[in-house]
């Protein structure tokens, strides 16, 4: 199985990695200006990177 997660998010990718999950592919997100929006820490979000 596959979950993506931005690690901005790290109450969602501190859980995945308990859960055994491990990086496979690695992204950047760049957002102007360098704040939280929409990948914030509180956020428990899986994402669909297909």
């Amino acid at each position: 199985m596959v979950a993506g997660v931005n690690t901005a998010r790290r109450d969602a990718y501190r859980m995945l990695g308990e859960r055994g999950y491990r990086a496979d592919l690695i992204g950047v997100a760049m957002h102007r200006p360098d704040e939280p929006g929409y990948h914030r820490p509180d956020a428990l979000v899986v994402d669909d990177w297909r």
